[in-house]
C-alpha cells in the first residue's frame, strides 16, 4: 500500500481507538505508587473516544476534515495530562494534514514531526522519560527512515518500533521509573494507539516479542568526586569511572576532575584516583532502599528471639512497646493484615527465632501462610486477643528454648480468661439470653453472658459470671471509646465489687469493645 484515503483513515483512527480501549486497564496499572489510583489509561481512553464521536458525526469525505474533527473533539474531551498532550498530538496531525486529499508517506512524516512539535510546546517544561520522548524519537525515525518508495505498512512499522524502544527505555531515563519497574504510562497509552492504526493496516507483527531493550538495574550508591590531577590523570580516572558505571557525567577546569556516577558496588573505589590524583572531595550515597534495610540490618547483631504483634489501638501498641515487640503491624477486628503484611515485618526482623502474635482468630490463618512462605524460622502463637499476648510475653524467657517458651505461652494463654463488653447491633436471643438493639453486650471467652443497658453494669455482670475463687488479678483496658474519668470510675466499681482481687486499669484505645478484662 502507498496511499491512505479517508475510508482507510476513520478505519484506523477507530482501531486506534479499540486497541487503547482494550489495554487501558493496562496502562492504568503503570502507577508509580503500587496503588490502584493510576488513570492515564482511562484519561487518554476517554479523550480518544471523544475525538472518535466527533469524527463519526463529522463529513468524513476528506482526510482534512478527519483529523481536523479528530482534533477537536480530543481537545474538547481531553482528561488529564496525558488527555491534553493526546489532543495536542492530534492537533499536530491536523494541522500537518490540511489540504491533503490522501495520505503518503511524506504526509506520515510530517504527521509525526507536527506532532512532536505541537505536543513538545504545549508543555511548559517537558520531560524526558515520558509519552514526549516516545513521540521524539518517532518523528527522529520518520525522517530517518523516510523513502517514498517504501511501503507504506513498513514505514509505520520502523516508526513504532522506534517508539517502543523510547518507551522501553523511559526507565532509564527517569528514574522513578526505574525505581517502580514501570515504563511511562502516558508513553504506553501512545504505542496502544499507533499499533491499534498500524493492525487496521496489517496485524501481522508483535511488537512486544519484536523489540526488546535492556532495561538497567538500579544502581546502589550514587558517587560524587572532586580531586585535582592533570589532564593526563582525568582521562585514566575516567576510564575507570566508565568500567563501572553506564552513565557517568564528567567535567573537566583548570586541573580539576568531577565526576558523578552510579555503581553496584564501592569496594576498592578509592583505587580509582589514588594513583593519579589529590582528593579534593569524595561522598557516597545510598541509593537502593533496600540496600539500606540490609545494612541497617546487619549493624544490629542478630538476636535469638523476634516478635511480631498485631495492635489495635494507640494504648495497646505503647504496652507492645514496653515489651520490646520488635514489629508492630496494624490491624484487628474488620482490619486484618493479609499475609504480605505480615512477611515483609518477618522479613525485617533480625533474629534466629521470630514468634508471631495475631491476637485475632481471623488473622492466624494468615500469619501461618506467612510463615509457610518466609525462609526465616517463625511460629505463630495462636492468641485470639491482644492481652493473651501480652501475657504470652511477660512469660517468655530469653534463655530457654523455643520449644519450651512455647508450651509456657500456651499455658499461660489457656489458663488467661478473657471478656469483653460492646454494643448489639439487632435485637436478637442467644443461648436464651434475650437482646435488644443498643443495649450492651458482655462476652467472655467467646460467649454472650450478659447484656445489659449500661456499659458498667454489663462489665461487672460479665466478671460475676467469670471470677472465681481462684482469681487472683483483674486486669481493665479500656477503649478509645470510653473517657478517663469514665474508665477510672469503673475501675472504682469493680474493686470494691471485688475485694481480695488486685484490678489494675490501662488504657487500650481499642475500637468495638468499650472494655476488655482479662482475669487471672
Amino acid at each position: 500500500m502507498r496511499e491512505i484515503d479517508a475510508n482507510e483513515l476513520v478505519f484506523m483512527i477507530n482501531k486506534a481507538y479499540e486497541f487503547l480501549n482494550e489495554n487501558k486497564d493496562h496502562v492504568d496499572k503503570l502507577n508509580v505508587f503500587p496503588v490502584p489510583d493510576g488513570d492515564t489509561g482511562t484519561n487518554m481512553t476517554m479523550t480518544m473516544k471523544s475525538g472518535v464521536e466527533k469524527v463519526k458525526s463529522s463529513d468524513k469525505s476528506s482526510i482534512e476534515d478527519i483529523c481536523k474533527a479528530l482534533s477537536q473533539g480530543t481537545l474538547m474531551g481531553a482528561r488529564g495530562n496525558s488527555g491534553v498532550i493526546l489532543s495536542q498530538l492530534c492537533r499536530g496531525m491536523a494541522k500537518a494534514t490540511k489540504g491533503k486529499e490522501r495520505i503518503g508517506n511524506e504526509e506520515i512524516k510530517a504527521i509525526f514531526l507536527q506532532a512532536q512539535k505541537t505536543s513538545y510546546k504545549a508543555v511548559m517544561k517537558p520531560t524526558e522519560g515520558t509519552i514526549l520522548t516516545v513521540c521524539r524519537m518517532m518523528a527522529e525515525k520518520a525522517s530517518e527512515a523516510f523513502n517514498t518508495d517504501m511501503d507504506i505498512e513498513e514505514y509505520l512499522y520502523l516508526i513504532i518500533s522506534a517508539g517502543q524502544k523510547a518507551l522501553l527505555n523511559t526507565p532509564n531515563q527517569l528514574p522513578v521509573l526505574k525505581e517502580a519497574g514501570v515504563v511511562d504510562s502516558g508513553g504506553q497509552g501512545l504505542m496502544y494507539l499507533v499499533e491499534g492504526a498500524l493492525r487496521a493496516l496489517n496485524e501481522d507483527f508483535n511488537l512486544a516479542e519484536d523489540i526488546e531493550i535492556e532495561v538497567e538495574k538500579p544502581k546502589n550508591f550514587a558517587i560524587s568526586l572532586e580531586v585535582f590531577t592533570d589532564e593526563q590523570g582525568s582521562q585514566q580516572i575516567k576510564k575507570s569511572i566508565d568500567q563501572l558505571s553506564s552513565n557517568p557525567m564528567y567535567a573537566y577546569n583548570k586541573s580539576i576532575f568531577k565526576s558523578d556516577f552510579e555503581i553496584d558496588e564501592i569496594d576498592n573505589i578509592a583505587d580509582i584516583f589514588t594513583n593519579n590524583a589529590g582528593l579534593i572531595k569524595f561522598e557516597i550515597k545510598n541509593i537502593n532502599p533496600d540496600i539500606d534495610k540490609k545494612v541497617k540490618l546487619m549493624a544490629k547483631p542478630k538476636k535469638k528471639y523476634g516478635f511480631i504483634a498485631v495492635s489495635r489501638g494507640e494504648g495497646y501498641d505503647k504496652v507492645f512497646e514496653s515489651l520490646n515487640v520488635d514489629k508492630i503491624i496494624a490491624g484487628g477486628q474488620t482490619m486484618n493484615p493479609s499475609t504480605e503484611d505480615i512477611f515483609k515485618a518477618i522479613d525485617e526482623i533480625n533474629a534466629d527465632n521470630i514468634i508471631i502474635f495475631p491476637n485475632n482468630k481471623n488473622i492466624i490463618m494468615a500469619a501461618k501462610q506467612a510463615c509457610l512462605l518466609s525462609e526465616k524460622n517463625c511460629v505463630v502463637v495462636e492468641t485470639r486477643s491482644i492481652p493473651e499476648s501480652f501475657s504470652a510475653i511477660l512469660t517468655f524467657d530469653d534463655s530457654n528454648s523455643l520449644e519450651e517458651n512455647l508450651e509456657d505461652m500456651k499455658e499461660v494463654i489457656e489458663d488467661l480468661k478473657v471478656c469483653e463488653v460492646s454494643i448489639s447491633i439487632r435485637d436478637t436471643i442467644i443461648g436464651g439470653l434475650k437482646i435488644k438493639k443498643d443495649d450492651y453486650i458482655g462476652i467472655a471467652d467467646g460467649k454472650i453472658v450478659a447484656s445489659e443497658n449500661s456499659i458498667s453494669n454489663t462489665g461487672f455482670k460479665t466478671l460475676e459470671k467469670t471470677v472465681d475463687n481462684n482469681t487472683s488479678l483483674i486486669t481493665i483496658y479500656y477503649g478509645q471509646d470510653i473517657s478517663d474519668r469514665e474508665a477510672k470510675k469503673f475501675h472504682k466499681f469493680i474493686s470494691k465489687k471485688f475485694k481480695g482481687v488486685d484490678v489494675d486499669l490501662i488504657y487500650g484505645g481499642q475500637p468495638v469493645y468499650y472494655y476488655t478484662i482479662t482475669i487471672e
